[in-house]
C-alpha cells in the first residue's frame, strides 16, 4: 500500500508540472528589449577582471577565471559571416529557416536566425539584431528572441 501512495504522488508531481505553463521568451541573459521603445540589443559582458568581452555570458572568464561580469549592450548591427538553410529539426520550428553567423564590431561572432530566404542572404551583408519569433513552445505559443534581418 506504501508503494502504491508513494507511486501515485509522483504521478499528481509530473501532473503538475506540465500544468505549469512554457516559457514565451527565450533568455533575458541574452537579449533585451527595452519597454521605453528603444531598439532591442543583444548583451555582452566584459570581465572585470581582465576586461575580455564574450556573448553569451560565461559562469567564468575563459581568459583569466574570473567571475565577475559587467552586462553592456552589444552593437546592433553586423555583417553576416555565413548562412545556411536548415529543412529539419526540432517540433515547434517553421521549416525551412535559415541561420548564420554575424560578425559584431566587437569582435565577436554571434550565431543566431535570419529572418528571410535563405536565398536573400550573402556574405558580408550588412545584418541588424531584432525581435522575433524563434520557434512554438509546447503550448503553441511563440518563443520570441533576437534574429537578425537584412539592413535595407
Amino acid at each position: 500500500m506504501g508503494k502504491e501512495k508513494e507511486k501515485e504522488g509522483k504521478r499528481s508531481v509530473k501532473k503538475e508540472k506540465q500544468a505549469e505553463p512554457d516559457i514565451t521568451f527565450y533568455d533575458r541573459d541574452l537579449f533585451e528589449v527595452p519597454e521605453n521603445g528603444s531598439p532591442p540589443y543583444l548583451k555582452g559582458y566584459i570581465c572585470k577582471k581582465c576586461g575580455q568581452l564574450d556573448f553569451p555570458k560565461p559562469s567564468m572568464c575563459p581568459s583569466c577565471w574570473g567571475g565577475d561580469f559587467e552586462m553592456v549592450p552589444l552593437s546592433r548591427k553586423g555583417k553576416l559571416y555565413s548562412s545556411a538553410e536548415i529543412f529539419i529539426g526540432q517540433p515547434g520550428m517553421n521549416f525551412p529557416i535559415t541561420i548564420g553567423y554575424i560578425d559584431l564590431p566587437e569582435n565577436l561572432r554571434i550565431f543566431a536566425q535570419l529572418e528571410g530566404e535563405g536565398e536573400g542572404f550573402t556574405c558580408d551583408d550588412e545584418v541588424e539584431v531584432m525581435v522575433g519569433t524563434i520557434r512554438t513552445n509546447r503550448d503553441g505559443l511563440p518563443i520570441t528572441s533576437y534574429k537578425f534581418k537584412k539592413v535595407r
